[in-house]
């Protein structure tokens, strides 16, 4: 029966149909453990047959309950998992970095393609070609990494070094800070703007691509605008980098801190709390450095509110409790015990894989087997006894480059150790009977063919060493370098780091030696077989699956049809709807429109419609429907300062009250300067007259404030409430990236049958009648977020059960057993509801009214996707 069943199935259903025990359907013996867990993300646009549930399975609860069938592993009579399944995305990678850096995203986003998903990798130009090469959508963010590469190997990548290089040379701080300044802008264009250069690559695949506008995004930390744009466009954020960032921990300081990395002994020392502290520090120092340019974009640009300028509102990541996945093994370096759930430590990004994270065999071309030929005799000549040591410094630009081939030269002679030396972006050349040199080739051909690595410490060339078992030897240059330096050393996988500046032929002579050390060697093999269990790609693609605020993505429509369509628009009653059933409506009630929408939206990728709590897309007068866009994630950064208990409350609003009390008082200089610049001696005088009033304007503001940031904290603090804001609105606001074409709407309606109005319509009164039974739910935000609210299970199924819910649905006596058995299911599971997971619900119990054998078409609204808002 089992196995005539998952045949039957589809391929979508036959993944979701895994049960644990020997005799339960399962594909775990038909698929290999990569396969298996792509499997389990479910192709992006898949949409439900909730018929299969029951019948395919042929499940019947008749005579054992459920509580019954799940506490004795009943697997057999427990209805199958029912979940949200995501749509097809539109998914802008954000990455600020070196060759090294954009590499591992290339396998993210090929893996995110292959799921279903549009993915954008946006980056600096000079990658452009290594993006393109591997069918990726490409988008050119502003900045040289050599040039930053340059800068941070000056400063030595910490706070010391940066103070000190600016003191050294104002012009350098200056051309940094504009950079960093011209990257962080130019991930808005990234997320909704089309390619600028798309017309001087002149590839028919590129032509082709349709205006894109983020749904989700996955950023490294030195793109900085990430969380900007992701506030104003209302969408998820998740962060990714081989590097410790954001989240403060004991166990090591932040990379740039210049703090040492060695263990400290208890994480009550001096050591483990500066480690602690020094992601504040560095996050404070960014806002003084770039707070003002962001407020100045934010207010300009994104059009959503500034930032105080003060402590509290330093670390937005933290604050809004953003999910990080830590690119590196957590067999090398597991979770720090003080992190938070939203991190995690998910494993080293490969492009060449095979069944697990274990890299595979990688051949040479032949056009790379001829340009090499010289080196693949030379390491023929040594053999499997005197495989070589690979030395490389990858993307690091050394100063002197004289003096270190010549230490490398000296130290083989001296150790008769023979070494492989490649260049990158610093030229070294080595020679004699020892060395050999080689340039850009594939370090998956050529480490296997090594006996040790030693490097600069990047994240990237670390994880690759290791996984081949290779004893590491780092020679760090600034920032993360010197934690994995002392990682290496901590795994016993390698000697202790030397930065590549203290570096001497007598230190390089020794760490060659210890390399060949069996103990050092051993170590080095059992972390890689450790490794060769882990798929750090997947093991993202897993968080970032499991983190996503599907809730709220999900359009409540296209649930209860079994439809599975991304939430774009809000109607009545808060009701979250797709483009395509927007529509519908909008098509259905053509003669009635009236769109107050001016051709200057139109066609505009940097056009906001504003804030999700003023502006009106369309209103349809004959329904009462008002389109308003729907943001998936509420950030509200202004209102993240720390609410969460008096003590942080009230210093919140204090330093809040004395920066607007100040702002208050620079009125009257600044009105009557503002005016001089534009107008002169008569613009300067009208503005001296002007300014008391803006003063008062901006008290009554320090007062509204005052009083709103004191509310949220009682509220908060002291009631156990999640709110905004108290009486200051403006945290509501969520700008929107809208493109409209009124043409469209002056189409004829032919593409929507009949058939589809009814379908919609129906649909939506069951949507209106859910939120009113889930209305009187009392529900709320019971955890830190505000995107979505949930209500207490237990009381939502009362209300359906006892509260004549069968009457309120128009449920039939089949649909109300249905939806019946499900809540049962699910308060085994949780404690909470939320509204679009009730209406996933009501769905599986209603499908036989959109799901009939005459009307079985599963892309019967799909037509009229055309029709509005393309």
């Amino acid at each position: 029966m089992a196995d005539a069943a998952v045949e039957s199935a589809s391929p979508r259903l036959r993944s979701s149909l895994r049960n644990d025990g020997n005799d339960n359907i399962s594909l775990r013996n038909m698929k290999s453990p990569r396969n298996e867990r792509r499997m389990s993300l479910r192709k992006a646009g898949s949409n439900y047959n909730f018929m299969l549930g029951e019948a395919l399975l042929g499940i019947d609860l008749s005579n054992k309950s459920l509580q019954e069938a799940v506490e004795e592993g009943d697997n057999d009579r427990v209805d199958i998992d029912l979940d949200f399944i995501l749509p097809k995305l539109n998914i802008c990678i954000l990455v600020v970095g070196t060759h090294g850096d954009v590499l591992p995203f290339c396998a993210l986003a090929n893996e995110l393609q292959e799921i279903g998903h549009r993915v954008r990798l946006a980056s600096h130009e000079v990658h452009r070609r290594t993006v393109t090469s591997r069918s990726i959508e490409f988008y050119p963010l502003a900045g040289d990494p050599k040039l930053l590469s340059q800068w941070t190997v000056q400063s030595g990548g910490n706070i010391t070094g940066e103070i000190r290089q600016g003191v050294q040379d104002l012009s350098v701080l200056a051309a940094k800070d504009a950079m960093v300044k011209s990257i962080c802008k130019s991930c808005w264009g990234a997320v909704t703007g089309t390619d600028p250069y798309l017309e001087i690559f002149d590839d028919t695949q590129h032509q082709a691509i349709a205006p894109f506008v983020a749904n989700a995004v996955i950023a490294n930390p030195p793109c900085m605008g990430h969380i900007h744009v992701c506030e104003a466009l209302g969408i998820p954020l998740h962060i990714m980098f081989p590097q410790p960032w954001y989240y403060a921990t004991k166990s090591f300081p932040h990379p740039y801190s210049g703090l040492s990395y060695q263990q400290p002994l208890n994480p009550n020392t001096p050591q483990a709390r500066s480690n602690y502290a020094s992601y504040a520090v560095w996050e404070g120092i960014m806002q003084v450095g770039y707070g003002k340019s962001i407020n100045h974009w934010r207010s300009h640009t994104l059009q959503v509110p500034k930032i105080p300028f003060n402590h509290r509102y330093s670390n937005f990541i933290a604050q809004c409790k953003i999910p990080f996945s830590a690119m590196w093994s957590p067999s090398f370096v597991p979770k720090p015990d003080d992190w938070p759930e939203q991190c995690r430590v998910v494993g080293t990004f490969t492009e060449n894989s095979g069944g697990a994270g274990v890299a595979k065999k990688v051949m040479l071309s032949p056009s790379d087997e001829k340009k090499n030929e010289k080196l693949i005799a030379w390491l023929k000549e040594g053999g499997e006894a005197r495989k070589p040591i690979f030395i490389g410094f990858g993307s690091m630009v050394i100063k002197d480059t004289e003096r270190l081939q010549t230490m490398i030269m000296e130290a083989a002679k001296e150790t008769k150790i023979r070494i492989v030396v490649q260049s990158s972006w610093s030229k070294l050349n080595v020679y004699g009977e020892f060395c050999h040199n080689v340039g850009p080739i594939s370090h998956d051909w050529l480490l296997p063919q090594c006996s040790a690595v030693i490097h600069h410490g990047g994240a990237g060339t670390t994880a690759a060493g290791l996984r081949y078992g290779l004893p590491t030897f780092v020679c760090p240059f600034f920032g993360d370098q010197y934690m994995w330096g002392e990682m290496c050393f901590r795994a016993g996988v390698g000697p202790a780091p030397c930065p590549v500046t203290q570096l001497s032929t007598e230190i390089l002579i020794e760490k060659l030696r210890e390399l060949s050390d069996p103990s050092i060697k051993e170590a080095a093999s059992k972390l890689a077989i450790a490794m060769e269990e882990e798929d750090g790609v997947l093991g993202a693609l897993d968080h970032f699956w499991s983190a996503l605020p599907r809730d709220s993505m999900m359009c409540s429509v296209g649930l209860i049809m079994g439809k599975s369509l991304l939430a774009k628009y809000r109607i009545k009653n808060s009701i979250p709807v797709s483009h395509e059933v927007a529509s519908v409506i909008a098509n259905w009630n053509r003669k009635t429109l009236r769109l107050p929408i001016n051709n200057a939206v139109q066609h505009d990728a940097r056009k906001l419609a504003g804030s999700v709590g003023r502006q009106v897309v369309q209103e349809t007068t004959r329904r009462n429907d008002k389109l308003v866009p729907h943001g998936t994630t509420t950030y509200a950064l202004r209102h993240r300062g720390g609410y969460d208990s008096i003590c942080h409350g009230l210093t919140t609003a204090s330093l809040e009250f004395w920066e607007w009390l100040f702002r208050s008082i620079f009125q009257f200089y600044r009105v009557p300067d503002k005016f001089a610049r534009k107008h002169g001696l008569f613009g300067c005088i009208f503005g001296l007259i002007a300014s008391p009033l803006y003063f008062a304007f901006s008290l009554i503001m320090t007062i509204v404030t005052v009083v709103d940031r004191l509310g949220v904290t009682v509220a908060n603090g002291v009631f156990g409430m999640q709110w905004l804001y108290f009486i200051d609105r403006r945290a509501n606001a969520t700008v929107y990236m809208d493109r409209v074409d009124t043409s469209t709407l002056s189409a004829t309606g032919t593409l929507i049958s009949n058939e589809s109005i009814r379908c919609v319509t129906e649909a939506r009164q069951i949507a209106i009648e859910c939120r009113q039974i889930f209305n009187t739910c009392k529900p709320g935000y019971v955890s830190d977020h505000w995107n979505f609210r949930e209500v207490d299970i237990e009381l939502l199924s009362s209300k359906v059960i006892n509260d004549h819910g069968k009457s309120k649905l128009e449920l039939s006596e089949v649909e109300y057993k249905t939806l019946e058995k499900r809540l049962d299911w699910a308060k085994l599971r949780m404690k909470h509801l939320s509204y679009n997971r009730f209406c996933l619900y009501v769905g599986e119990a209603v499908h036989g009214r959109f799901y009939t054998s005459e009307t079985s078409n599963p892309d019967r609204i799909s037509e009229a996707a055309s029709c509005y808002l393309t």
